[in-house]
């Protein structure tokens, strides 16, 4: 296997390690390990000795947590493809996964009592202590989430209203709590319940419900009243998904004391001014820097991890009175030492005048103007952020410069940005997508005769309509779990997202349907596709992407379609990606050669 094959290789796989833990006591860690078999949980000690826990190949982990006494692992397992978790618990002492429950949507750990956790299962909540019989605590409520304390004492719920909005409540007995907070269709796709504080009196909630900008709010339980607790007046409290959603609490006292949010780069606040200079210490390399996941119940031990773009992330414990890292274990140990490219920031301004921002990565020791492929993420209330992003280094491997927009409709920036997507797709947050490769032409960065969209989900859509609205402009698209057809998606959508229909009509809009469809404007002179799907996806039917695939075929457009049986919305085994990519490649090979056709129209012609 020669150097350059070896590096592609490394970077189709998944993950080798994810989902670290730091134990109560600061001194050992529990992992996720990604392999070609399937997923296992492992366990290290700081002090580098590490051993395997449990095998789970076949399935899909989540949700690793230690009990306080750090004797057992608690976390949920499903198939992959599958959206069914059952709950195991893991003693470390004798590694045997014992299945608590199943399905678990959400469980809870008691402070007081390691053996002790409450979970939610099919609406009904439920208290076990490990080893023993669950004994309901609560029948169904028609809440749509329980709230629970750290006494494992269900405190209230949420639930939604026929309006759409939804209704926070609290109280002892579900039958007469009272609605303490209503929060609008606008406010429900950012909401994240943190939990309660440890004296049970004050519930934390991240939401951008009465505000410009995701914001910290605190409840009272007594007496209803709603507090905020940090808000930055641009930017949404974020940060990256291994660590959380950007708020942070202190072990000890329970309250929360670091939060941050995040433009082009993350950048914390300190809520409690003793945290001020460990945290200073972490932001000390806007090119690596530390982000806080885990904390030792004594808070003298941090579990942070480094960040880069061009290299493999490093999971690191920190002394904060020291300011001391030990380096315990890296997420893709392949890639140790190999000189990757890196993600560089791309500002440019929309068409109707808005000023959008993302980035790129170009091929090492290369300039443009280069053939390129535009990524689109998934949401679309996601966002692209600044870290290792494997595909895109793939690409650039293969000699392809990337392009990541937060196109508007993008979560991080405040509501206004996020709503100004609302009814937009296929439309405004569209043109963003052809406002970037405009830019990057207008630049010499990107080359107008070789331009492919990718993406997945949402991300997928907007590469499927990019190829059968611009063929002009788009060279080819590879679209991933795509919505095909949005009438039926909005009319009918999967009961996945039931209880959200009315935020998912408003997102996508009423009118127009059909002209914003890729199955609905789909003719012969669509740029050629690259199809995937997997078969047990619960967001789109896979019937709905053969019955494309079928029209797309009859109607004479160029297409190939993976189908995996073992896959839901999300290729998520190193088998399947190694296929998907490898697809990837010979079809952006074949269709982003130079090819000698006329330049394409103006991307936004008068």
């Amino acid at each position: 296997m020669t150097e350059v094959t070896a590096l592609r290789r490394a970077l189709l796989a998944l993950e080798r390690n994810t989902s670290v833990r730091m134990s109560p006591d600061g001194r050992r860690i529990v992992f996720i390990r990604t392999g070609d078999a399937g997923q296992e949980l492992w366990l290290r000690t700081l002090g580098g000795g590490e051993s395997p826990l449990a095998s789970h190949h076949g399935e899909l982990l989540t949700d690793v947590r230690w009990t306080p006494d750090g004797r057992t692992v608690l976390y949920r397992a499903t198939a992959r493809g599958r959206e069914v978790w059952r709950l195991v618990a893991l003693r470390i002492d004798h590694p045997v996964p014992v299945e608590v429950a199943r399905p678990v949507t959400e469980f809870w750990i008691a402070a007081d009592d390691p053996e002790s956790i409450a979970y939610c299962s099919r609406g009904e909540l439920y208290r076990v202590r490990l080893g023993e019989t669950p004994e309901q605590i609560a029948p169904k409520s028609g809440y749509h989430r329980w709230l629970v304390d750290r006494e494992l004492r269900p405190r209230g719920g949420t639930r939604f209203t026929k309006s759409g909005s939804l209704e926070v409540l609290l109280g002892a007995e579900h039958t007469s709590a009272r609605v303490v907070l209503r929060i609008g269709v606008e406010g429900i796709v950012d909401l994240s319940i943190q939990g309660f504080g440890r004296d049970g009196r004050r519930l934390y909630l991240l939401t951008s419900h009465g505000a410009r900008t995701r914001r910290l709010i605190a409840i009272d339980s007594a007496t209803g009243v709603v507090t905020t607790v940090f808000e930055d007046p641009h930017l949404d409290l974020d940060s990256y998904p291994i660590a959380g959603e950007g708020v942070w609490f202190d072990p000890v006292t329970g309250e929360p004391d670091i939060c941050a949010v995040m433009d082009q780069r993350l950048r914390y606040r300190v809520l409690d001014p003793a945290r001020r200079d460990a945290v200073a210490r972490l932001s000390r390399s806007a090119d690596r820097p530390e982000v806080l996941l885990d904390r030792s119940a004594d808070d003298q031990t941090w579990l942070v991890v480094q960040v880069r773009d061009d290299g493999p992330i490093v999971y690191r414990a920190f002394a904060p009175a020291s300011g001391t890292f030990r380096e315990l274990l890296v997420n893709r140990p392949e890639l140790v030492g190999q000189r990757l490219a890196k993600l560089e920031d791309f500002h440019f301004e929309a068409s109707d005048g808005r000023k959008l921002s993302g980035y790129a990565m170009r091929p090492l020791d290369a300039a443009g103007p280069l053939p390129t492929v535009v990524i689109v993420h998934g949401g679309p209330a996601e966002r692209d952020r600044w870290r290792f992003h494997a595909d895109a280094q793939y690409l650039a491997a293969l000699g392809y410069l990337s392009l990541h927009v937060n196109y508007r409709g993008s979560k991080g920036f405040g509501i206004e940005f996020r709503q100004a997507g609302n009814g937009e797709w296929g439309r405004r947050m569209q043109e963003d997508l052809y406002d970037a490769v405009a830019y990057g032409i207008e630049t010499g960065l990107v080359d107008p005769k070789r331009v492919a969209f990718l993406g997945a989900s949402y991300g997928g859509y907007a590469a499927l309509l990019a190829a059968c609205q611009r063929p002009d402009l788009v060279s080819c698209a590879v679209a991933i779990s795509a919505p095909c057809d949005l009438v039926s998606f909005v009319q009918t959508p999967p009961q996945y997202w039931q209880p959200l229909s009315i935020l998912l009509q408003r997102q996508v809009g009423h009118d127009d349907l059909e002209q914003r469809s890729p199955w609905h404007v789909l003719t012969e002179r669509c740029a050629p596709l690259l199809l995937a799907h997997g078969v047990r996806d619960p967001r789109v039917p896979a019937a709905d992407v053969d019955r494309f695939a079928a029209r797309a075929r009859e109607v004479g457009v160029p297409l190939r379609y993976l189908r995996f049986e073992d896959e839901g919305h999300h290729v998520k085994s190193n088998a399947n990606r190694a296929v998907l990519f490898t697809a990837i490649e010979e079809f952006l090979d074949e269709h982003l050669a130079v090819r000698q056709v006329a330049a394409p129209a103006p991307v936004h012609p008068k």
